[in-house]
């Protein structure tokens, strides 16, 4: 089934990002699916399933007062039905200075619109 570009455009800004902005961590967990892959190729982190990625967001959530993901441009092929998106990230980390900066995340969707693979890349801090 092909979906229109809107559909992943909203599932990744309406859905996975506004779950984490607003602290949702089982709203997060909900765009995956249950044998997903969350990579965070700047550290070298793989995680695999609901399980795994759900303590991830967990203690990503809890360290931070404030997220705020704001995208910048999206890039959406509606054949494969992946989604890549540049963001700029900010966020109030708890025990540690604020975070201002660009990055980059690219997500694959399986049948049933919810993600089977998510990369990103965390990247420079804006000035």
């Amino acid at each position: 089934m092909t979906r229109g570009r809107d559909f992943y455009i909203d599932a990744v800004v309406n859905g996975y990002f506004k779950a984490m902005d607003t602290g949702d961590v089982e709203g997060t967990i909900a765009c995956f699916a249950p044998d997903a892959t969350l990579t965070w190729e700047t550290n070298d982190l793989v995680l695999t399933g609901h399980a795994e990625i759900r303590a991830f967001f967990t203690e990503f959530i809890a360290g931070t007062n404030m997220r705020l993901h704001e995208v910048r441009n999206a890039v959406v092929d509606t054949e494969k039905a992946t989604c890549a998106v540049e963001i700029r990230y900010r966020s109030d980390i708890k025990d540690g200075p604020d975070v201002d900066m660009e990055n980059c995340n690219f997500f694959d969707f399986g049948p049933d619109g919810t993600f089977t693979r998510v990369r990103f890349w965390s990247g420079s801090i804006v000035d």
